[in-house]
């Protein structure tokens, strides 16, 4: 691992072999000291974030609403259609202090009994065509009123993805992403699949 957090576009068909074909995984682009998860906005809330690098301030920013982030880019496409869905037209990239990634993983709680600010929830990966990939299955995690990750300090980058996410269509390609193994208490709290 490194400290780039530059973020390449690489075919789709050379990165998906190297996944678990059936489970629960975290799917995600990482360096030694950062986690990229993405999140589409509309542009108010994304010119506003890459020009301050947070969401504090931001008058269409609302944190008492949960906020899902993907680790994973082709979940994010889906849910965005490649950024053209009203009010996801642009996708950030939210670089996550490694440190701020594994609290969240900590204190995130599946569906049910437990589960509050921060959430955790399994959904198929899916294919560059948008299709489900059933047997495997990639974390999602909702975020409300952490107040680090408004204010920025979780961060140590929000870029601007949207450009990628346009070519990433076009091309069937995906930045390189790797499974990301947390520690075991928090693969038992979640499920996290070893």
């Amino acid at each position: 691992m490194s400290n780039n957090r530059t973020i390449n576009l690489v075919p789709y068909d050379e990165v998906r072999n190297t996944w678990p074909s059936a489970g629960n995984h975290i799917i995600a682009s990482y360096t030694d000291d950062a986690v990229l998860v993405f999140q589409a906005f509309n542009d108010e809330i994304a010119d506003y974030a890459l020009q301050h690098q947070k969401f504090e301030g931001c008058q269409a920013y609302n944190d008492t609403r949960m906020t899902w982030v993907k680790s994973n880019w082709l979940w994010m496409m889906y849910r965005s259609n490649y950024a053209t869905k009203k009010n996801q037209t642009r996708i950030l990239g939210l670089w996550l202090k490694k440190s701020a990634y594994n609290d969240i993983l900590n204190k995130a709680r599946l569906k049910g009994p437990g589960a509050g600010l921060l959430r955790a929830q399994w959904d198929p990966d899916y294919s560059p065509e948008l299709e489900p990939i059933r047997r495997r299955r990639d974390l999602q995690l909702g975020i409300k009123k952490r107040e680090s990750f408004k204010n920025g300090e979780d961060f140590v980058e929000i870029v601007d993805c949207t450009a990628l996410a346009h070519l990433s269509k076009k091309t069937r390609s995906i930045p390189p992403e790797r499974v990301y193994i947390p520690d075991d208490i928090v693969c038992q709290n979640l499920e996290v699949t070893k």
